[in-house]
């Protein structure tokens, strides 16, 4: 018996396990190259929302330097409105965590295996 990954929700369980306790998926008709399948699909799934998270950090940074710029008469004012400088400082925050979350992903230990 050993502890594996269910292909469907990502949940821990046991490899004897007929179902998933979990999302309560039938684990008894997949073939090992349908569960090598859903878990690069799973492990695309979050490449992706990675790269949309890091995409709207962006975006939250960018309006919060627009906003930063367009608020006083002179451009780059201070004190910076505290609207602006909040959306920048949690779109920085945001996208150093995301691109982390893209690089953790990447590592070789994280990718899904496939037989060749």
């Amino acid at each position: 018996m050993a502890i594996v990954t269910c292909p469907y929700c990502g949940g821990r369980i046991s490899s004897l396990m007929k179902s998933c306790p979990h999302c309560k998926e039938e684990l008894d008709d997949l073939s090992p190259e349908d569960r090598e399948r859903l878990q690069s699909e799973r492990w695309k799934e979050k490449l992706f929302r990675a790269s949309q998270l890091s995409f709207l950090a962006l975006a939250l940074l960018l309006f919060g330097a627009i906003w930063w710029w367009f608020d006083g008469p002179t451009g780059w004012d201070l004190p910076p409105p505290l609207g602006g400088v909040l959306l920048v400082f949690f779109g920085a925050v945001l996208y150093v965590s995301a691109r982390a979350w893209t690089f953790w992903l990447k590592l070789g230990r994280n990718r899904p295996t496939t037989r060749r």
